[in-house]
C-alpha cells in the first residue's frame, strides 16, 4: 500500500521528461531566423508560393517586424484573394518601411482587388506626383479607373502615359482592352498594332490583334436544331446569320431562318427575316440594342397541304446600363411571333413583352441576378397576359465551375387551349451547376446541370409537383480567332411556355452550328 503515491508518480515524471525533450532549449534547436528567412527566399524564387507563404509566416510568428516576410506574405495573400489581410499587412509594412515605392504600389495594388478604387487612385496619384516616371502607379490608376467604369478617364490615362512612353508594349495593350471594354474595335486594332510595332516579339498582342481583326471582320454563321418533345412536337430550326462592323463603333447582325414544326397531322412552317444591331455611347457604360423583321407563317391539317398564311412583324429595343462598377441594369420590349411549335403557328399568336432585370457583384467570385417581364398573348382564342419573374445567386468556385441557386414562375391571366403552357401560377425552385473547359482556342467543353422541384397551380386550384431536372452540353472547337463549329444537346423535364401537358413533360434538343470569318 505504502508503494501506490510513488507509482502515481510515475506518469507525470515520464510526461515532463516528453515536454522538456520537445523543447527547443533541451530538444531540437529552433532554425536561425536568418536561415528560414532564405528557406522562405529560395521557395519564392522558384515559384513555390504555397511553401513560401508557410515559411514566410513562420519567420513573422517569431519576428513581426521582418520587412521583406511582411512584403511577400502581403503580397501572397492579395494573389489568393484573401485582400482585407493583404492591405493590412501591406499598411503595416508602410510603417515598417515608409519611403518604398514598391509597398505603396502594392497596397494600392490590393486596394484595386478590393475595388476600393478611389483610395488606390488616391494612392498612386501621390506616388506619381513624388515620381512622374513611376510607371507601375500610372499604369495602376489607369487601370483602376477602368475597373470603376471610368473608361474615359482610363484611357486618358493610358494616352499621358503613352505620349512619352511610346515603346511600351504592354500599356499599349492595356489600352487596346479598355476601348475593346468602350465598344471602340478600330481603336482597339490600332492600339494593339501600336503594341506589336513596340514590341515585335510580344505574341499575347499578335494573338489578340487577331481577335480584333475577327471582331471587324465580316462573319458568317450556319445553325441547325432539331427539338423533340413528349407532347409529340417535333421541330426543325435552319437558321443563317451574317454579321458586319460598321463605322460607328457597332454589328449588323441579319438572321435568315426556317422552322418546320409537326404536331400529329398538324403542320406549320415560319420564315423569318430579321436585322439587329447593338450600340455603346457613353464609352460603354451604356449598351443599346435594336431589331427589326418580320415572320411569314403557314399553317395546315397536313405537310402537303396549303393553309392560312399570316405575316408578323417582329421589333424590339433594349438599354443596358452600367450604374456602378458592382450593379448593371437593363429593360427592354419587343413583339414577336409565338412559333415554337405547329400548334402556336396555327393559332397565330404574337407577344408583346416588356421586361427588366439587374445584376449586383456581391463579391469576385459570387453575383446575384433577377428580373421580371409581363408579356401581352393576342391571337388563338383569345387575349391573355404572362407575369414572370426570376433570381439567381451564382458563386464562382473555380475559373472552371460555378454553382447557383435560383427560383423562376410565371403566371396567367386565365387558361388557354391553342397550345401553350398557361397555368395559374408556375414556380421553380432548383440548384444548378455550370462546367468550363478549354481556353479561348481548341477544344472546348460547356456544359450545364440543373436540379430541382417544380410547383403547378391550375385555375381551378388544383396543385402538381413533379421532380425538375435539365442538362446540356456543347462541345466546340475554335481553330482560330472568329472561327468556330460546335455540337450541343440538351435535355428537360421543366415545363415551359410550349408545354401543352403538364404530366411529365419532356423535351430533347441537338443543334450543329458554325462560325466563319469572311
Amino acid at each position: 500500500m505504502r508503494m501506490r503515491p510513488l507509482n502515481a508518480l510515475f506518469p507525470l515524471i515520464a510526461g515532463l521528461v516528453t515536454v522538456l525533450a520537445s523543447s527547443p532549449a533541451l530538444g531540437q534547436a529552433a532554425t536561425p531566423l536568418p536561415e528560414a528567412l532564405a528557406a522562405a527566399d529560395q521557395s519564392w524564387k522558384a515559384g513555390k508560393y504555397d511553401d513560401a507563404l508557410a515559411l514566410y509566416q513562420t519567420v513573422l510568428s517569431r519576428d513581426s517586424t521582418s520587412a521583406r516576410a511582411v512584403f511577400r506574405v502581403a503580397t501572397l495573400l492579395g494573389w489568393r484573394n484573401d485582400l482585407d489581410r493583404s492591405v493590412s499587412l501591406f499598411r503595416l509594412y508602410i510603417r515598417i518601411a515608409p519611403g518604398d515605392e514598391d509597398g505603396r504600389i502594392g497596397l494600392a495594388r490590393s486596394l484595386a482587388w478590393r475595388r476600393d478604387y478611389e483610395q488606390a487612385i488616391a494612392l498612386c496619384d501621390s506616388i506619381v506626383a513624388a515620381n512622374a516616371k513611376q510607371r507601375d502607379a500610372a499604369l495602376l490608376a489607369a487601370q483602376a479607373l477602368a475597373w470603376n467604369g471610368s473608361l474615359q478617364a482610363a484611357i486618358a490615362r493610358y494616352q499621358r502615359w503613352l505620349s512619352s512612353h511610346g515603346d511600351d508594349s504592354e500599356a499599349w495593350m492595356a489600352l487596346a482592352r479598355v476601348w475593346q471594354w468602350a465598344g471602340r474595335p478600330e481603336e482597339t486594332r490600332q492600339a494593339l498594332q501600336r503594341a506589336i510595332a513596340a514590341d515585335p516579339h510580344n505574341e499575347n498582342a499578335r494573338l489578340q490583334l487577331e481577335w480584333a481583326n475577327a471582331a471587324l471582320s465580316p462573319s458568317f454563321e450556319p445553325t441547325v436544331s432539331t427539338t423533340d418533345d413528349s407532347d409529340d412536337n417535333r421541330s426543325t430550326t435552319y437558321l443563317v446569320r451574317a454579321g458586319l462592323a460598321t463605322p460607328w463603333n457597332a454589328r449588323i447582325s441579319g438572321d435568315a431562318s426556317y422552322r418546320v414544326a409537326d404536331l400529329g397531322t398538324r403542320h406549320g412552317t415560319s420564315a423569318t427575316l430579321r436585322a439587329a444591331s447593338s450600340w455603346m455611347p457613353f464609352d460603354g457604360q451604356w449598351t443599346l440594342r435594336g431589331e427589326l423583321g418580320a415572320a411569314r407563317l403557314d399553317a395546315s391539317d397536313a405537310p402537303s397541304v396549303s393553309g392560312e398564311t399570316r405575316i408578323s412583324p417582329i421589333i424590339g429595343a433594349r438599354l443596358t446600363d452600367r450604374l456602378t462598377p458592382r450593379i448593371s441594369v437593363g429593360g427592354g420590349v419587343a413583339r414577336a411571333a409565338f412559333d415554337e411549335t405547329a400548334a402556336l403557328i396555327a393559332a397565330g399568336i404574337a407577344t408583346t413583352s416588356i421586361d427588366a432585370d439587374a445584376n449586383v457583384t456581391l463579391s469576385p467570385k459570387a453575383g446575384l441576378g433577377g428580373g421580371g417581364s409581363w408579356t401581352r398573348l393576342r391571337g388563338g382564342s383569345g387575349p391573355n397576359s404572362r407575369v414572370a419573374g426570376s433570381a439567381a445567386l451564382r458563386w464562382s468556385m473555380t475559373r472552371f465551375l460555378s454553382v447557383a441557386a435560383g427560383a423562376r414562375g410565371f403566371s396567367y391571366e386565365h387558361a388557354a387551349f391553342d397550345g401553350y403552357f398557361a397555368p395559374k401560377r408556375y414556380l421553380l425552385a432548383e440548384l444548378s451547376g455550370r462546367l468550363h473547359l478549354g481556353g479561348d482556342l481548341g477544344w472546348g467543353l460547356e456544359s450545364e446541370l440543373g436540379l430541382g422541384n417544380q410547383t403547378i397551380v391550375a385555375f381551378d386550384d388544383s396543385r402538381a409537383g413533379r421532380f425538375a431536372q435539365r442538362m446540356s452540353a456543347t462541345h466546340a472547337y475554335r481553330p482560330a480567332p472568329g472561327v468556330e463549329w460546335g455540337l450541343s444537346g440538351g435535355f428537360a423535364n421543366v415545363a415551359s411556355p410550349t408545354t401543352i401537358s403538364s404530366g411529365d413533360y419532356r423535351a430533347y434538343t441537338v443543334s450543329l452550328k458554325g462560325r466563319l470569318r469572311l
